[in-house]
């Protein structure tokens, strides 16, 4: 064949090649293309700003999060889904159906109501009232507890409890793959993590345990214990593993003051790898707990 003839089916082919190449290219940023501009988020700000602080905002879609948290950061609502039990009237921002699976697998026992539905563009914020009390106490929000791990007192600081044997903080963690605000507590091996404080109970203390992080959950399935305890009486133990996820607890409780304590023992703090157990590869156990009426 002649060098011409080669060369100018070596450029056809070539063409055809790049022609296919725009095509993709083209088909792919259509078909993967953001159908949320600023001017949407923009939007979804001005009404989340003019809601109540104290009514919880959620993401029904999980895989919004990294654009909610973006553009949304300053309202601190979108940071993690907190516990709808004790929120009379709470808030679902959505591009589609509002009540997930997931989310319906945090309400639990709870059956809301829904209250109308604000349109906002391709977004839709969702408004629903779920009779399930009001909260009291809540360990997060008032950290005004003494703490001790199994040799002493800890020392406060902020959110921060500094121990002997490790340290307990308020933060977001995650849990189950999604953000939880919750009390990471990284103590040693075995080492008991103490709060202990007066505090105004309604009909039941509610709670979670969860493990943080992901690669801690792969390297180690040691459960954890939660106790509580009401005026010195041991009142409830629960022994969670990892595998349970965001695990709730619950306590009925009488209303009025009493002496709460709360005891999280992590019986294996580190994680196991090739060259065996290392104390020093954390797996951290995050808690909250609330005192929470009874519904209107």
């Amino acid at each position: 064949m002649p060098l011409d003839a080669t060369r100018r089916r070596a450029a056809v082919l070539l063409g055809l090649v790049g022609l296919v190449a725009a095509v993709e290219w083209l088909a792919a940023a259509r078909a993967y293309r953001s159908i949320l501009g600023p001017a949407d988020w923009d939007a979804a700000a001005a009404v989340l700003a003019a809601l109540p602080p104290d009514e919880p905002v959620v993401l029904a879609d999980d895989w919004l999060g990294p654009a909610a948290r973006r553009h949304l950061l300053p309202l601190q609502r979108s940071l993690g889904r907190p516990d709808l039990h004790g929120a009379p009237r709470f808030h679902v921002l959505a591009l589609g159906e509002p009540l997930t699976p997931d989310l319906r697998a945090d309400l639990g026992d709870l059956a809301p109501e829904p209250l109308g539905v604000d349109d906002l563009g391709p977004l839709a914020l969702h408004h629903f009232a779920a009779p399930s009390g009001h909260v009291l106490w809540d360990i997060l929000d008032h950290p005004a507890l003494l703490a001790a791990d199994r040799v002493g007192a800890c020392r406060k600081a902020q959110r921060t409890w500094a121990c002997k044997h490790g340290r307990a903080t308020v933060r977001y963690a995650e849990i189950g793959y999604r953000p939880r605000r919750c009390l990471a507590i990284d103590m040693s091996d075995g080492a008991a993590f103490e709060l202990r404080g007066r505090v105004e109970l309604g009909a039941r203390l509610r709670g979670h345990l969860g493990f943080s992080d992901f690669n801690g959950r792969l390297r180690d399935d040691a459960p954890a214990i939660v106790e509580l305890e009401l005026d010195g009486v041991p009142r409830a133990r629960w022994l969670v593993s990892d595998n349970q996820g965001w695990a709730a607890f619950e306590l009925a409780t009488t209303p009025g003051m009493a002496e709460l304590t709360v005891r999280v023992t992590n019986l294996l703090a580190g994680s196991f790898t090739p060259a065996g157990y290392d104390p020093d590869a954390r797996r951290v156990p995050c808690l909250d707990l609330r005192a929470l009426t009874e519904p209107a």
